[in-house]
């Protein structure tokens, strides 16, 4: 069973947190198109910076119990979360360029909302491998998304960094505690 180290949800939970802190503070000193770019530099930078963490702290928790580099498991387990994480970049990809080019409805806030339901799908899926806590995060990631979708689409951002902050650093603290590393 593939668990990630504790540490990495922990560090992503920051990152997430770290990523809503700088969006805010930055979109609120500029205009709405700007923002637009904003929002996908500070969240393209959360997710490389927090799955890049989350990879290397997990390699080395690996590395430690003598577990190899990559494996078949590891393949499956990409296999199994690549088509959400297509479909989560296609649909902010659509949406981006309706907005650019002024197609309307402007659906800029079903952003967060669709990369919290992918995100917990894919966790959902990646629970074939992992702990019972990892399909757990995945439920609370769906319905997180459908909780933003039906009530704060005012500011969904903020639903966005607050879940994936708490929920990664809640997460990283269970799985520490159960699982060490």
């Amino acid at each position: 069973m593939k668990v990630a180290s504790g540490l990495s949800g922990i560090w992503a939970g920051l990152v997430a947190l770290a990523g809503l802190a700088i969006d805010s503070w930055v979109c609120g000193h500029c205009d709405a198109r700007t923002a637009m770019w904003i929002n996908l530099a500070v969240w393209a930078g959360v997710l490389v910076l927090a799955a890049g963490g989350v990879l290397l702290l997990t390699h080395v928790r690996e590395r430690r119990q003598g577990m190899p580099a990559w494996s078949s498991v590891k393949k499956r387990i990409a296999l199994t979360i690549l088509p959400c994480l297509v479909a989560g970049v296609g649909l902010t990809l659509v949406i981006a360029g309706r907005w650019w080019w002024n197609v309307l409805p402007n659906e800029w806030g079903l952003i967060p909302v669709i990369w919290m339901c992918f995100y917990g799908v894919a966790l959902w899926q990646l629970g074939e491998f992992s702990p019972p806590e990892v399909r757990v995060l995945g439920a609370a990631f769906i319905l997180s998304g459908l909780v933003t979708a039906a009530w704060f689409q005012a500011d969904p951002y903020w639903a966005l960094g607050l879940t994936f902050g708490a929920m990664h650093i809640l997460y990283g603290i269970v799985v520490r505690i159960r699982y060490g590393g």
